[in-house]
């Protein structure tokens, strides 16, 4: 081989190792949506999420209201539910776990 082609050949390997690139992705997985804890803002590990999970759990485990039960109610016992999770009021996070909690007691 002779050094014009070695020049045209390492020339064109350069240009051609310029021209690649190098990406990296990073994944994140989604919290699950049952997960209203995690939704609320409280970090899983954490002594205020697991409080949170453990009345959230009693909760679902006392089931949906009764189909006459009023409207005003269960606004005020998810609120109510809300604050004992330790949410304060009048923040996003509360707001989010009323609707929530609405959602759950509103008869099937």
């Amino acid at each position: 081989m002779n050094y014009r082609g070695f020049c045209v050949a390492l020339v064109a390997g350069v240009l051609a190792a310029a021209c690649s690139t190098t990406e990296t992705r990073t994944v994140v997985v989604p919290q699950p949506v049952d997960d209203s804890c995690a939704y609320y803002g409280y970090q899983p590990g954490t002594e205020g999420y697991r409080v949170c999970i453990e009345r959230e759990r009693a909760a679902r485990a006392r089931g949906r209201m009764a189909a006459n039960y009023a409207r005003e109610r269960i606004v005020a016992d998810s609120q109510d539910a809300c604050a004992s999770y330790g949410l304060v009021r009048g923040t996003d996070r509360f707001d989010r776990c009323v609707q929530r909690e609405i959602n759950y007691r509103n008869p099937a």
